[in-house]
């Protein structure tokens, strides 16, 4: 987008510097060697007599003649070849090729051309004034520029007076008036429509060519649905009864086991944050019944019943680690006893 920027309107084709030349075809080889002879013989003739004298020659060639050019010809074409395939592989060449997409897309945004047809724009108060003072200007001075014309005009309406300027806007704002009229004229006819029509198709046609250079793909819009009319429901109960038929005996099985469990899942998130605002309210309503002394004693419960729970935790994995040791002297105890007999 940065390269675009820099073409202007008049901007041409951007050419490779850098790249190798082409190969000439055995036309040209030709003609480059009999151009000479041709000029001696025509003294005086344009390019395109001698062009189409050369041409004359070439068809009336033999094919033995024209061999040796052909031959030159393709060797220099596999010479441009193999050049041309190490120029790509350069940086130079991928500057191009970004300069040429700039240039491509720059293209597709030149504007369509003018109506013909349609009238032409009113003038301005101060074009007006220029147009009426600038055979004056040039008869007074003829070997005055045409810039320098243009100046004088602007400093002659600079030095105008309100009164005097307000005749040129009067006329300027009487030909806009007639301007307008013509346009709506000129708008309901034939021929803007016509315009209109190639105008919109040619923005159409550099707006697809310009989204492809970009590498932008088209959304393909899903067609909406047309509603069909509600069916009987005689047709509604025999398409029913196909499905069953078709769908095999454990299925009814398997939408029974479907039904109980979503019987059994849980409750939706807005029926729970529902259930626990009620218990949170009821909470609150009980708090605020009972008396402020209450709290502590709810405290002292509360640390006595956590003391008791950490207490019997203790003395339930103390009485584990008993049990443990126990059974761990006693499997020692048997496997030294069934040793001894073995030995005796």
């Amino acid at each position: 987008m940065e390269i675009e920027h820099t073409f202007g309107k008049g901007s041409k084709k951007p050419s490779d510097v850098n790249a190798p030349k082409r190969a000439l075809s055995a036309y040209f080889l030709f003609a480059n060697k009999m151009r000479p002879q041709v000029m001696k013989k025509h003294e005086g003739a344009s390019m395109a007599i001698v062009g189409k004298e050369i041409a004359v020659l070439w068809k009336k060639a033999s094919s033995s003649e024209k061999f040796p050019f052909e031959k030159k010809a393709s060797a220099d074409k596999r010479t441009y070849a193999s050049k041309m395939e190490k120029y790509q592989k350069t940086a130079n060449y991928r500057k191009h090729q970004m300069r040429m997409l700039a240039w491509k897309i720059h293209e597709t945004k030149k504007a369509f051309r003018k109506d013909e047809n349609a009238p032409k724009r009113s003038l301005s108060a101060y074009m007006i004034y220029s147009a009426s003072v600038r055979k004056q200007i040039v008869k007074e001075n003829p070997d005055m520029e045409s810039s320098e014309v243009m100046k004088e005009q602007s400093v002659m309406w600079k030095a105008l007076g309100d009164k005097d300027r307000q005749k040129w806007v009067d006329k300027s704002a009487a030909e806009k008036k007639k301007y307008e009229t013509k346009l709506a004229r000129y708008m309901k006819t034939a021929d803007y429509q016509k315009f209109v029509e190639e105008r919109d198709a040619y923005k159409a046609e550099m707006k697809d060519k310009r989204n492809k250079l970009m590498g932008i793909k088209k959304r393909a819009r899903t067609p909406t649905k047309v509603k069909s009319a509600p069916k009987s429901p005689s047709k509604k109960k025999a398409k029913r009864s196909a499905r069953r038929s078709r769908t095999p005996k454990s299925s009814k099985s398997r939408s029974v086991s479907r039904r109980r469990r979503s019987a059994k899942s849980p409750k939706s998130p807005k029926r729970r944050s529902r259930q626990r605002r009620a218990e949170k309210r009821k909470a609150a309503k009980r708090r605020s019944r009972t008396p402020k002394a209450s709290k502590s004693r709810s405290k002292s419960r509360s640390k006595s019943r956590y003391k008791s729970r950490r207490s019997s935790t203790s003395r339930s994995r103390s009485a584990k680690r008993r049990s443990t040791s126990r059974s761990k002297s006693r499997r020692k105890s048997t496997s030294r006893r069934s040793k001894k007999k073995a030995s005796e």
